[in-house]
């Protein structure tokens, strides 16, 4: 990635203000060099190297100093053809998706299956011999397993290929070195050169500057509970000292570093948007102590965020489904948006016709039934069809991913019998549920007791807060 620096360069000059900010990508990164701009003049050219991490880690990049050179992956993949993504990330690499939409991805052909406030659940559905475009160039469908419900993908990647990062596990560019029939090294590219010509300097930062809405700001800060105990702190020292009395949430850090508000926009905040709205008309170095009721921290205490989680859950092997039927008016609502009287939509069945509504259900009519299916997290096919009603059959896996973690499953009197794997549960770590992350509080034969409140839920909390830094956007 060079340049000339004359005029015969593609690209325009960009301003660029030493101590300012920029939210992404090369600009973000140049805030970790500006210091090589320190001292220069007008015409002047500095060059020097930024480390990739710093333009491609959004969080903090010191976890992948020590990545090795190079590393090695199979050439032949296996996929599980059912996955579930993160419904933030699936919008943001694919779009707005319903049940039913077919989709390309990097390992095929798939099709949504489920879509719910916090996940998207996917199955794969490319024949053997279908070729498509993975990260590393061609690939084709070599075996589908149908009994692990497997999907074996090999690879037919180009040497020199160079590839951005993924969000899986390839955080930074790495280029294709070397292909066997077994192996695809990958080299990290760990570094990017860059030259820079300052062609003007504009204005020189006065230290007088103030904290403004939509400033980034470092801050750091000890919370305190009302009985003393302190909860968290940027301050090493106040976290290794054994005279500070500690609250029992309180967790030591990896490393300590002041806080970065990124943007200081305390009118869109939910949480802590007393905190922000705090820090604006102060300077750098300045330091205040604040506090915040329950409401303006962490909200009240709520006994209804106590969760119980069943353990076992079953569902039929075989069932019947009418083909004209009443679903319950607020149950269509969330899944499937505001009903129009003779519009279509798609469900996990097929296709239906909104046939009636009333305000005891919405009357529909199957008008397509699918040939495979994601049903209560197993792959269905239909196995029997009559003018009235149509079956399906639930095909067997010896694990399933549901909305509480994996479960182990048996089957039994015609039943999937669907048991959660809770023997790495642990009273007091946190757990993912359907209903949102909490803390375990107890774990029974038959439930696993979540508390989804914060932590802090309740609490009244002081903060000692100083401004270490202030960055302004250039338009300000």
């Amino acid at each position: 990635w060079e340049t000339t620096l004359d005029e015969s360069h593609a690209y325009s000059s960009f301003e660029y203000g030493v101590g300012y900010r920029y939210g992404q990508g090369l600009r973000r990164a140049f805030e970790k060099a500006d210091t090589r701009f320190v001292g220069r003049k007008e015409g002047d050219t500095v060059e020097f190297h930024i480390r990739s991490e710093d333009v491609f880690i959004t969080e903090d990049p010191s976890l992948y100093y020590e990545l090795p050179e190079s590393r090695e992956i199979e050439r032949v993949q296996p996929v599980d053809m059912n996955a579930t993504v993160q419904r933030s990330e699936f919008v943001q690499r694919y779009g707005v998706h319903k049940p039913g939409d077919l989709i390309d991805t990097e390992f095929g052909r798939a099709i949504i299956a489920s879509v719910d406030e916090v996940r998207v659940r996917i199955e794969y559905i490319s024949e053997v011999g279908e070729e498509f475009e993975s990260l590393y160039g061609t690939a084709v469908v070599e075996e589908i397993d149908r009994e692990t419900h497997t999907m074996y993908i090999a690879h037919n990647p180009e040497l020199g290929r160079t590839i951005l990062p993924s969000k899986d596990w390839q955080f930074l560019p790495v280029e294709i070195t070397d292909l066997t029939e077994e192996k695809i090294t990958l080299k990290i590219l760990k570094y990017i050169r860059i030259k820079a010509k300052i062609e003007d300097i504009t204005e020189k930062y006065d230290g007088k500057w103030v904290v403004e809405q939509g400033d980034s700001v470092l801050v750091d800060y000890t919370g305190w509970l009302e009985n003393g105990e302190g909860f968290d702190t940027t301050d090493e020292a106040i976290a290794d000292d054994n005279a500070t009395k500690k609250a029992e949430s309180f967790k030591r850090k990896y490393t300590y570093s002041p806080l970065q508000i990124t943007s200081v926009d305390y009118e869109d905040q939910e949480l802590l948007k007393a905190f922000e709205e705090q820090l604006i008309g102060m300077k750098m170095g300045e330091e205040k102590a604040i506090t915040l009721s329950p409401e303006e921290a962490y909200g009240s205490y709520d006994e209804g965020g106590v969760v119980r989680i069943q353990i076992h859950d079953e569902v039929p092997v075989e069932e019947t489904v009418l083909r004209e039927r009443k679903i319950p008016y607020d149950e269509f609502i969330s899944e499937h948006g505001q009903p129009i009287e003779g519009e279509e939509t798609i469900t996990s069945y097929g296709t239906v016709e909104v046939v009636d509504i009333s305000s005891d259900g919405v009357m529909i009519r199957q008008k397509t039934i699918n040939e495979e299916m994601v049903l209560d997290h197993f792959t269905a096919t239909v196995i029997d069809e009559t003018e009235e009603s149509f079956t399906f059959r639930r095909t067997f896996k010896e694990r399933v991913n549901t909305k509480n973690g994996m479960a182990s499953v048996e089957e039994k009197d015609g039943l999937y019998v669907l048991t959660l794997e809770t023997e790495n549960l642990v009273i007091g770590e946190m757990y993912t549920t359907e209903y949102g992350a909490g803390t375990i509080c107890e774990i029974t034969e038959d439930e696993v007791v979540v508390d989804t409140n914060h932590p802090l839920a309740g609490e009244q909390l002081r903060f000692e807060i100083k401004i270490v830094e202030i960055r302004k956007y250039m338009e300000q």
